[in-house]
């Protein structure tokens, strides 16, 4: 009989699952970081291990068919809690706390123990249940191993197939409703006696899949972050496509003619041509915009981004033509491209950093560390970053102070005069024209010691 096995592996898949879609939703709201990654996963160990607990206890207590029963009813109720209510609230309940105050690590715990604490608690008692079931020659260690074992084998596919293949074919939403789908046939396998709960159950499963929010335009969610490109009019009466990551505006065009309309796009081209490199390097490729732009006055452009979809997005969605054929798109970590790039004896005339988008920062990004190994492969560095125009929070003074230990000097520029308080500036290693040298004070970002996400989550949700 497998149907126990069955069940435990997919128990154990749908628990790998559910942290991996936890995270990748609130992705957009804090960034990747090693503080939601800790936090979200202390959660979910501390669900397991309650349900264990409680499972044992139960599953002692019980006959063969009330545990049966139970295990049926608890699967079938924690997919009804991820469906209906952990996965659709989680992004906007972490806003939520952020716009009240809390710090980073409190609204990510509190966020995931309000949500997921107590679907994964009912669907954890199913690896001591399931040792109960099938413990019928008295070795109680035996049948607990084995259980351990289908369900550790589940958790392994469910932490690979979700971000390698689930969420690029059919998105992170979908990619949350069929684990949910999971879950509840995992208990209809298990004889859930209770008919009318298993068809309510099966009815909020279907209606969330029915009513999941479309978006208008072109729409893909990576295994890195979730790409929109979607076209509206601006105040100048164009049509505006913009291409949007991780929740903010990576770059856009003119829909009519494909002109570059992001003015700190501009403001870096117009930093480049004061320049005049043979070579250029770009980290943080978006929408390629400033590579197509400039590959006509360049012999070669290095396109650097984690993401190997944004190419194809790009090419076929965004600008809607093929990339000039001195660009060369390299899909690896920044982090690792530098060294490689330095290893295999390459060096720029200037080199754009572009990797902070949206709402989310890649702290590893913002290290001194990160800043030498661009310094060593280039000539001239611009970073683009959103920061508040006075430059007084923590993270900008930060992220500042860490780039002049990097480059011995640093250079701000506002790309967009008149915006709000957070806005794009240009942070560079020389005098561009219009730019002022900062001579503020500020802790080092470093590789050993890095509150960067930390301070980036406040700045952008402390009360402007």
């Amino acid at each position: 009989m497998y149907t126990p096995w069955i069940i435990a592996f997919l128990e154990g898949f749908s628990t790998l699952a559910v942290e991996v879609i936890a995270i990748r939703l609130a992705v957009p709201v804090v960034g990747s970081s090693i503080t939601l990654t800790g936090v979200m996963l202390g959660i979910v160990l501390l669900a397991l291990s309650a349900g264990y607990w409680r499972g044992g206890v139960l599953s002692a207590r019980w006959d063969r068919a009330q545990t049966r029963s139970g295990l049926a009813r608890n699967l079938l109720l924690a997919a009804v809690l991820y469906g209906a209510v952990a996965f659709p609230f989680e992004a906007s309940l972490l806003e939520r706390l952020l716009d009240a105050g809390l710090g980073l690590p409190m609204a990510i715990g509190l966020t995931a123990t309000l949500l997921l604490l107590l679907p994964i608690y009912l669907a954890s008692q199913t690896v001591p249940m399931l040792a109960e079931l099938t413990n019928i020659d008295g070795h109680a260690g035996k049948a607990s191993g084995k259980v351990l074992f289908y369900s550790t084998l589940g958790s392994v596919a469910g932490g690979i197939v979700t971000p390698v293949w689930l969420f690029p074919s059919i998105g992170v939403s979908r990619s949350g409703y069929l684990v949910c789908a999971i879950l509840a046939g995992a208990a209809i396998v298990m004889g859930l006696a209770h008919a009318k709960v298993l068809i309510a159950g099966a009815a909020v499963l279907a209606l969330g899949m029915i009513f999941l929010p479309r978006s208008a335009g072109f729409a893909f969610d990576s295994a890195y972050q979730s790409i929109r490109i979607v076209e509206a009019p601006v105040e100048n009466g164009r049509i505006e496509r913009a291409f949007l990551m991780g929740g903010g505006r990576a770059s856009a065009i003119y829909a009519d003619n494909g002109a570059t309309s992001v003015p700190y796009v501009l403001e870096a081209e117009r930093a480049l041509a004061e320049v005049k490199p043979e070579t250029v390097l770009v980290i943080g490729a978006a929408g390629f915009t400033l590579p197509r732009d400039i590959a006509g006055s360049v012999k070669q452009v290095d396109a650097v981004d984690i993401d190997p979809s944004v190419r194809w997005i790009a090419e076929e969605h965004f600008l809607k033509q093929p990339l000039p054929s001195n660009v060369r798109f390299l899909p690896l970590s920044a982090r690792y491209a530098v060294r490689k790039l330095r290893s295999d004896g390459h060096h720029y005339g200037f080199t754009m950093v572009d990797a902070y988008f949206g709402k989310g920062l890649p702290e590893e990004l913002a290290t001194a560390e990160f800043f030498r190994n661009v310094r060593l492969v280039s000539q001239r560095t611009l970073i683009n970053v959103i920061l508040d125009r006075t430059m007084e929070s923590a993270f900008a003074r930060n992220l500042l102070a860490t780039f002049r230990e990097a480059f011995g000097a640093v250079w701000v520029k506002d790309a967009k005069p008149g915006d709000s308080d957070l806005t794009n500036i240009l942070v560079t290693s020389w005098p561009a024209a219009g730019s002022t040298p900062w001579n503020g004070t500020g802790a080092v970002y470093r590789d050993q010691k890095n509150t960067a996400d930390r301070d980036h989550v406040a700045l952008i949700w402390s009360p402007q």
